[in-house]
């Protein structure tokens, strides 16, 4: 005959085994995947978008938002007097994009609000085709599209290489490394990295330097022609900011490195509002 006390000390082990049992038969929670937006603004089928969503897709969720035509140097605009259409566009087996009949900007407002469920981690734009260097980030559609987001409250990278680059794949390893260390160190929103990567192969590439904005805007001119009847028109001649100090966006391309400045969505001076002050007393 067992025990009283053994038959407490078999049930006590009994409990605590199933304690355990079902314990460890708990699945352990999930990390939620790190959600990257994708956009760009010369198309959703420029080779630059294609190569970065190819590098940034082993490392995050992404969802591919982009303007179904080219949208270069459309700056900050919005889409707001068209129809916006919406279609699925496959890249490559497996790779499937938003294609949207409007601007970059209006493309990732679009994303954030209609065809993501939830807000993304990090919004990236981009591997534009010519650099965005020093100020000329005012006119750029891929940055545009990567400030859009920091005013939504989602930190952003614009990316870009110089116009003669054929192979993107150097500048979205770039980018990928970028990415990771945002994901690793965090990046605070409205901030937007603007990454600028030289010509060349990897193995070309010197380095990432943290860099300023130059405050050089490239030179622009203007060639005239006549159509036949004698109507005048012009096209536009752009040229890229060159010789610049050390430190800025400008040197660090010029001299093999991949340039990485950071960039803020609001243009608040303080400066001018402190001086200010006392020229608007208050009643």
């Amino acid at each position: 005959m067992i025990s009283p006390r053994a038959r407490h000390a078999a049930s006590a082990f009994l409990i605590a085994l199933a304690t355990v049992v079902s314990f460890r038969a708990t699945p352990a929670a999930q990390p939620a995947p790190f959600r990257i937006l994708i956009s760009n603004d010369d198309g959703v089928r420029a080779p630059g978008l294609l190569a970065m969503a190819l590098a940034l897709r082993s490392v995050a969720e992404i969802t591919i938002a982009a303007p179904a035509e080219n949208q270069s140097g459309k700056g900050h605009s919005i889409t707001i007097a068209e129809p916006m259409y919406v279609d699925k566009v496959t890249l490559q087996p497996g790779l499937e994009a938003y294609s949207i009949t409007a601007t970059p900007a209006s493309c990732v407002k679009i994303g954030l609000s209609v065809l993501m469920k939830g807000k993304p981690d990090l919004v990236v734009s981009g591997i534009n085709r010519g650099y965005n260097l020093g100020r000329v980030t005012y006119v750029s559609g891929t940055v545009g599209a990567a400030r859009e987001a920091a005013l939504s409250g989602i930190p952003a990278i614009a990316a870009s290489t110089v116009t003669e680059q054929t192979d993107y794949a150097p500048a979205a390893e770039v980018v990928r490394q970028v990415v990771e260390m945002a994901r690793k160190n965090g990046l605070e929103p409205g901030v937007i990295l603007n990454v600028n990567v030289p010509p060349g192969t990897a193995a070309a590439i010197k380095g990432i330097q943290l860099t300023r904005q130059s405050l050089l805007t490239g030179v622009e001119r203007f060639e005239e022609q006549k159509t036949p009847s004698g109507r005048r028109f012009f096209w536009s001649i752009w040229n890229e900011p060159t010789g610049d100090v050390e430190g800025t966006d400008v040197w660090a391309v010029e001299h093999g490195f991949a340039a990485v400045t950071p960039l803020t969505a609001g243009e608040f001076d303080a400066k001018t509002y402190d001086s200010w002050k006392t020229r608007f007393p208050a009643k």
